[in-house]
């Protein structure tokens, strides 16, 4: 569909559905004042959110407000994410060496799985940061990934992917 603003109203239009060529749906028009506050709801709504989620959630958000806190490893992070299919862990990915500048430098992509409970999500994001950053990740780390002269790193390549173990 097409979303846009005319005037005060924001208007649904040109439905498309590939797999189903018949598919039509009206217009749909809503006050702009009311379009906003309902977006602005649903991003506050966490309802829909599991522990896991919710601790990768708020673990990423703490570790990119904190960029220096992985910066002392030359450590970036490249994300984290949970699947609802293992709701008890947590995946955590970095890269090393930070800010590659130089597209011909080796590099690696290090990465963890944390156990997480059902506890309160905001105190486990709050303790994996700060363990996360107290010392080198890279210590407790796996090679997920990298350049194939990553080896000029220090570290094995090819490594196994863990998550087809």
């Amino acid at each position: 569909m097409t979303v846009r603003r005319d005037g005060d109203l924001v208007v649904w239009t040109d439905w498309r559905d590939p797999a189903n060529q018949d598919f039509d749906l009206p217009e749909l028009r809503f006050t702009a004042g009311q379009y906003q506050a309902e977006v602005l709801r649903a991003e506050e709504d966490r309802g829909w959110e599991w522990p896991a989620g919710a601790v990768a959630r708020l673990l990423e958000a703490g570790l990119r407000r904190r960029g220096d806190g992985l910066a002392r490893w030359d450590c970036e992070l490249e994300g984290v994410w949970a699947s609802r299919n293992e709701p008890d862990r947590i995946h955590v990915v970095l890269l090393h060496p930070r800010n590659r500048a130089d597209a011909d430098r080796p590099w690696l992509q290090f990465g963890m799985t944390l156990p997480i409970s059902a506890d309160d999500p905001s105190k486990q994001a709050e303790h994996l940061e700060a363990r996360l950053t107290a010392s080198d990740p890279r210590a407790t780390a796996e090679v997920w990934g990298g350049s194939h002269d990553a080896e000029q790193l220090g570290y094995p390549w090819p490594p196994v992917d863990p998550l087809s173990v």
